[in-house]
C-alpha cells in the first residue's frame, strides 16, 4: 500500500553513546482504514446523545495539563447526584490491547494500541475517533510496541507519540514521531535509543520527553531530551547519570510550569549518582535547578516511576519505597511525606508508581503491591515493567487506591485486585477510574462508588472526562463513551 506523502529524511550524529538520539529516515504514513464501529444504545435501548458538539471536548496530554492534576474544570454537568445517570453512548473494538490513555481535542479522540506480539497488528496503531459516534477519522500505524500516552498540541496541529522496540540492549531504535492531527499524516519521526513511556510535553516549540529503561540488562542512558517540535531535531539531552551504560530512566509523566520540566527518575545500574531515585527539576535548556533523592542506594529499583504533579506550588509524586512526597516546586525541599504503603521494602520495592491527581481538596493515589496474608512475607514487584505485558492479577495480593487530603494525611483507601499505573480522572467531587474490571466514579470524600460500568478486560489506560461525556479503553481493545441520559430518554426507556 502506498504512503500518503514522501517522508523527509534527515541525518544527525550520535553524540556520547548510542542511548542518546540520533536522526534517521522517517518511516511512511499509513493509509487511513476505517475499521468497524459498533455503536451501542444504553441500557434501556435508547441511544444517547453527547451533552456537547464536541468543541470544548478538551483533555490533550496526560492528566489533563501539564501540572498533571487530572482535574477539568469545564465539566460542570456531572455531580455526585447525576453520575449515576452515565450511560454507554458508544463502544468500539481496534483488536488489540491499550495501555496508554486516550487523549481528546475538539471532538478528535486520539487512542494508541499496544500493538502485542499476538495481535492481529504487527506493531502499535494510532487512533483518531470521532467522540460524536466513535467511527475512524484516521489510522496511522506506528510498529514496535507503545505504551506511551500521546500529547496534542493543538496550536501546531500536532499529535505527538511514541513507539519503543524491545530487541535486547535496543539495537533497533524507538522513534518519537510527530502526526498531523488533521489526517493523521507524518510529519517527522526521530529514532532513540531507549524505551519510552513518560508522557510528553509541548511548550515553546519544543518536544520535551523522557528516555527509560535503566534497568539491568540493557542499563540505557535514561533521562530527558528535547527536540525542535518543527522538525524532530535534537535540541538538547540531559542524562540521569552521564555514565553511558549506567542506567537512570524518567519512566512517568513530565510536569511543567512554564519555566520548568520536573520529573521522576529511576534506579542506575552499578554506580550511585544523586539524580536517580528521586525527583528532578530541570530549566528548559537542560540544567538540573534541583534534585531530590528518595532512596540513597540508587543502585535499589526504588524509581519514582509516576508522573509528577504540580499543584499549589508544590511537587507531589509517589517513589517504589511507599512514600507519597510534597515538595517546593522551586527548591525542591521537602515539605511533607507520607507512608502510603509500609509494606514496601528493599530490595524488591512496590510501593505504586500512580501519579496524584487533585480536585484542589483530594489527592488520588495507588500505592502498589500489598501481600494478603502477611505482608511482609516474601512478595514481589507489582509493577508494569516485569513483562512487555505484564500480569494483571497476582495470586495472594492486591493494591490499593487512596484519597489523601492536601496536608498528607490518608482519608480513605479501596482495594484492587490489579494496579493503578496511570492517574484518576477528576471532576469536582469525584474521580473516575479502571477500578479491575469495571469503570468506575468514586466519591472523593469517602471513596465510594457512585456509578459503575463492567467490562470484559482488565483496565490500564486512564479516562478521559470532558463536557461530552466520559471515555476510557480496555485490555480488550475496547474503547468507550459514556454520557449522562436525557430525561426524556430515561422515560421512553422505562415504559
Amino acid at each position: 500500500m502506498g504512503c500518503d506523502r514522501i517522508s523527509l529524511t534527515r541525518s544527525l550524529r550520535f553524540v556520547a553513546s548510542v542511548t542518546i538520539l540520533a536522526l534517521a529516515s522517517a518511516a511512511c504514513s499509513a493509509r487511513p482504514q476505517p475499521l468497524p464501529n459498533t455503536d451501542l444504545p444504553d441500557a434501556n435501548g435508547i441511544r444517547i446523545r453527547a451533552a456537547s458538539s464536541g468543541s470544548n471536548d478538551n483533555w490533550p496530554t496526560f492528566a489533563y495539563n501539564y501540572a498533571r492534576t487530572g482535574f477539568n474544570p469545564s465539566v460542570t454537568n456531572l455531580t455526585r447526584s447525576s453520575v449515576p445517570k452515565l450511560g454507554l453512548r458508544w463502544k468500539v473494538n481496534l483488536g488489540d490491547e491499550i495501555f496508554s490513555s486516550p487523549v481528546i481535542y475538539d471532538g478528535n479522540l486520539i487512542v494508541v494500541s499496544e500493538g502485542s506480539k499476538a495481535s492481529s497488528q504487527p506493531g502499535s496503531v494510532v487512533y483518531d475517533l470521532s467522540t460524536a459516534d466513535g467511527h475512524v477519522i484516521w489510522q496511522y500505524a506506528m510498529g514496535a510496541l507503545a505504551q506511551m500516552t500521546p500529547t496534542i498540541d493543538p496550536d501546531a496541529g500536532l499529535v505527538i507519540v511514541a513507539n519503543e522496540e524491545r530487541t535486547h540492549r535496543n539495537t533497533n531504535p524507538s522513534h518519537v514521531t510527530a502526526l498531523s492531527l488533521l489526517d493523521g499524516s507524518l510529519v517527522w519521526s526521530t529514532p532513540v535509543y531507549a524505551p519510552m513511556r513518560a508522557a510528553p510535553v509541548v511548550a515553546g516549540g519544543s518536544v520535551y520527553f523522557g528516555r527509560a529503561g535503566g534497568d539491568p540488562p540493557g542499563c540505557f542512558q535514561g533521562g530527558v531530551s528535547a527536540l525542535n517540535e518543527s522538525t524532530g531535531d535534537v535540541e538538547w539531552n540531559w542524562n540521569v547519570d552521564p555514565k553511558p551504560h549506567n542506567g537512570g530512566a524518567v519512566w512517568g509523566a513530565i510536569a511543567y510550569d512554564g519555566t520548568h520540566l520536573t520529573f521522576g527518575t529511576g534506579n542506575t545500574c552499578n554506580t550511585m549518582t544523586p539524580t536517580a531515585n528521586g525527583a528532578v527539576s530541570l530549566d528548559l535548556s537542560g540544567n538540573v535547578v534541583w534534585s531530590m533523592v528518595a532512596v540513597k542506594d540508587s543502585r535499589y529499583d526504588a524509581d519514582t516511576g509516576g508522573g509528577t504533579m504540580l499543584f499549589n506550588g508544590r511537587a507531589h509524586f509517589i517513589n517504589k519505597n511507599g512514600m507519597l512526597y510534597s515538595l517546593n516546586d522551586e527548591t525542591g525541599h521537602i515539605d511533607w511525606s507520607t507512608v502510603l504503603n509500609p509494606y514496601s521494602e528493599a530490595p524488591t520495592w512496590s510501593g505504586g508508581f500512580t501519579t496524584p491527581t487533585t480536585d484542589g481538596a483530594t489527592m488520588i493515589e495507588g500505592s502498589g503491591l500489598y501481600k494478603n496474608a502477611a505482608p511482609k512475607d516474601g512478595g514481589g514487584e507489582f509493577c508494569m515493567l516485569a513483562a512487555v505485558r505484564p500480569a494483571e492479577v497476582f495470586s495472594g495480593y492486591h493494591s490499593m487506591v487512596q484519597g489523601v487530603n492536601l496536608s498528607g494525611r490518608v482519608l480513605w483507601g479501596r482495594t484492587m485486585k490489579n494496579r493503578l499505573v496511570g492517574y484518576v480522572a477528576l471532576v469536582p467531587g469525584i474521580g473516575f477510574i479502571g477500578l479491575n474490571q469495571d469503570f468506575v466514579a468514586l466519591n472523593l470524600k469517602n471513596g465510594k462508588t457512585l456509578w459503575s460500568y463492567a467490562t470484559p478486560a482488565y483496565i490500564d489506560a486512564s479516562m478521559v472526562v470532558v463536557p461530552s461525556g466520559v471515555y476510557g479503553a480496555d485490555d480488550g481493545g475496547n474503547v468507550y463513551a459514556f454520557a449522562l441520559q436525557s430525561s426524556n430518554s430515561r422515560r421512553q426507556g422505562n415504559r
